[in-house]
């Protein structure tokens, strides 16, 4: 309201849900993306050396069966990662982490799912779906707006 910003109504990441959902399942039948149950301490050192999970060159398969687990609450220590470039620069670019699973109930969904996108993961879609032209994010998604663009 202080920037005189106006909508025509309020809507929630978990209004859609379903779409990464069904997306990411396709995403790892194309093999763009992996299951990686790395622990995070160790992930975190591996990104930030560029070095590939031991998962990345997991089948695609493989993967699916894996992300169908995830996806019944069961394979919790996984998560779910983009094949972008472990090379890059840009660190928030080295196979980022675009769904996570957790055996809690959502404050919105309740127990109907097991795996959540990532703020990363989710906000592009939603606002594809939504039809936003502009995001305003503060400053410390800088980082993160080469990975947005990347995920359209």
């Amino acid at each position: 309201k202080a920037l005189g910003v106006t909508y025509p109504k309020l809507t929630h990441t978990s209004d859609y849900f379903d779409t990464p959902l069904n997306m990411m399942t396709d995403l790892i039948k194309q093999g763009k993306c992996y299951c990686d149950n790395t622990p995070a301490d160790r992930m975190k050192v591996e990104r930030d050396k560029g070095i590939a999970s031991e998962n990345r060159d997991n089948t695609p398969e493989k993967n699916l069966a894996i992300w169908e687990k995830m996806q019944v609450g069961e394979a919790t220590e996984y998560c779910v990662r983009g094949k972008a470039n472990m090379e890059a620069l840009n660190k928030c670019m080295r196979d980022p982490v675009l769904y996570r699973g957790k055996n809690e109930p959502h404050h919105r969904t309740g127990t109907k799912y097991k795996v959540y996108p990532t703020y990363d993961f989710a906000c592009p879609i939603v606002d594809s779906i939504e039809g936003i032209s502009h995001t305003m994010r503060t400053n410390e998604y800088s980082d993160r707006i080469e990975q947005y663009n990347w995920y359209f």
